[in-house]
């Protein structure tokens, strides 16, 4: 995206950005208004998102989120978990339903270890921060994009 590049820029020439930077720094700037201007007497109330292959078992992974919830301060309202390993988001039933809970209102973001788990397509996770982030909500996850 032009606009990411010229965010990441500050008028210099551009440069490469890492994909993985540039996706961290895209979800910070659309987080930002979420957490500058919504501020709540109440905890945040989060959705817990963990997408897995067919058949393994997600508790580590909702165990720590819940340790990572706690640890923000956040309350977790709803554990979704898909079972589909690397599906687009669009044929995710509780990604789905995630979305929808943060578009009508009844959480405020969503949690989730790394970035594979909502997508590992660049467009599509681009796609789906955008939507939460129009849902005027925040995506939150344990590893960041740019970590090692």
């Amino acid at each position: 995206m032009d606009r990411d590049n010229e965010y990441l820029s500050y008028g210099a020439p551009r440069t490469s950005v890492a994909p993985e930077l540039r996706l961290k720094k895209l979800r910070d700037r659309l987080n930002e208004p979420v957490f500058a201007y919504r501020p709540t007497a109440r905890p945040r109330r989060v959705i817990s998102y963990v997408r897995t292959r067919a058949g393994e078992d997600p508790t580590r992974l909702f165990e720590q989120l819940d340790r990572e919830a706690a640890r923000r301060g956040w309350h977790v309202g709803h554990r979704l978990h898909d079972d589909n390993g690397a599906a687009a988001p669009q044929q995710s039933p509780d990604w789905l339903r995630a979305r929808r809970l943060m578009h009508e209102g009844f959480a405020d973001g969503v949690l989730a270890p790394d970035r594979d788990h909502i997508s590992r397509d660049d467009d599509q996770y681009q796609a789906e921060l955008a939507f939460v982030a129009d849902s005027q909500c925040f995506t939150a996850l344990v590893v960041p994009e740019a970590a090692p």
